[in-house]
């Protein structure tokens, strides 16, 4: 049973909005593309392997999708953690392409061509997620519990190598397509239980309400200012902006699409890097739109609420319906 679904985090979404609202010629554009093409590919890896998860018992597991916790030490992310009466698993996500090697050294690597690139080894990172995990478990009082971490790569076409035969590298590595065997493994080695039912759905709500989102802070940091970001509505079939509002529709004046909710997206970024809560005016200037009656008509479709009178009248944009609806 997932407790906290699969969903894109906070932080990945406005990166991703951060990346479309950047023009080509800002300083920092490189970067914050890449920032959002990395944690994209994350949340993919992690997407792969949820169609594996859901074939577990619901009755068995409490599956938790993206727990960060705060320790002494700052903080640490799960990918997933499995929560059953005789176990607990910690999933490490990894969506890397091509080839992955581990030598003798535990150093973990990929050869390019003439080039090797070296990545934090995902043992010594899942170890760590462990320690720090069990940690928790003891300054809350909860009993101590047999706690296995693995790390999947979430790529059918990668080519994983364990040069040194090492033992532990063949026990904690694998594709995807292995996670439920190895569950399966864990279920018939762990047999006594450590948690009843009761404590399970109170170390739930522990983790829960301990789970601290990743701020985003990345405009912030780079001094991306409101007034660089790219304004007006993306056309979904090619990506020209702005298109422009008329009869009722947005059409491209590049390729000739028309749409009439293309404006959805273009609230949802609003919402994501600037604020939940909108009027007419910052709704036309970010929109490219004249007309404040067909504002008017577009927020109160597209709002989840409205607050104020006349002139002082703001409407909360819902970014998960909105972009549901795109």
């Amino acid at each position: 049973m997932f407790i906290k679904p699969l969903k894109i985090p906070l932080h990945i979404l406005k990166t991703m909005a951060l990346d479309r609202r950047t023009p080509k010629t800002h300083p920092h554009k490189q970067f914050i593309s890449q920032q959002a093409t990395n944690l994209y590919s994350g949340y993919k890896g992690e997407k792969a392997l949820e169609y594996y998860l859901q074939f577990l018992p619901e009755n068995q597991f409490f599956i938790f999708h993206y727990l960060r916790f705060l320790d002494k030490y700052g903080h640490f992310q799960l990918d997933f953690l499995l929560l059953s009466a005789y176990f607990h698993l910690i999933i490490e996500v990894k969506n890397v392409y091509d080839n992955m090697n581990f030598d003798e050294l535990g150093q973990a690597f990929r050869v390019m061509g003439d080039d090797v690139e070296v990545f934090r080894s995902p043992i010594e990172q899942v170890n760590m997620q462990h320690n720090r995990l069990k940690s928790l478990y003891r300054n809350h009082d909860f009993p101590t519990v047999p706690i296995k971490k693995i790390v999947v790569y979430s790529r059918d076409d990668m080519y994983l190598r364990n040069l040194a035969n090492n033992k532990v590298i063949n026990d904690t590595v694998m594709h995807r397509d292995h996670v439920l065997p190895k569950i399966e493994n864990f279920t018939e080695m762990y047999q006594t239980p450590y948690f009843s039912e009761e404590q399970l759905m109170e170390l739930s709500s522990t983790l829960m309400g301990a789970h601290r989102p990743e701020d985003f802070l990345l405009m912030e940091r780079l001094r991306v200012s409101q007034e660089e970001l790219i304004k007006g509505v993306f056309c979904p079939n090619c990506g020209c902006v702005p298109m422009l509002w008329k009869h009722g529709k947005w059409h491209c004046k590049s390729c000739g699409c028309v749409s009439k909710n293309a404006h959805r997206t273009t609230l949802a970024d609003y919402a994501l890097l600037s604020d939940e809560y909108i009027n007419n005016r910052q709704a036309r200037q970010f929109l490219l739109m004249d007309s404040i009656h067909t504002a008017k008509r577009v927020l109160q479709k597209e709002a989840s609420e409205e607050i104020g009178n006349r002139g002082g009248r703001k409407y909360k944009l819902d970014i998960d319906k909105l972009l549901a609806k795109c």
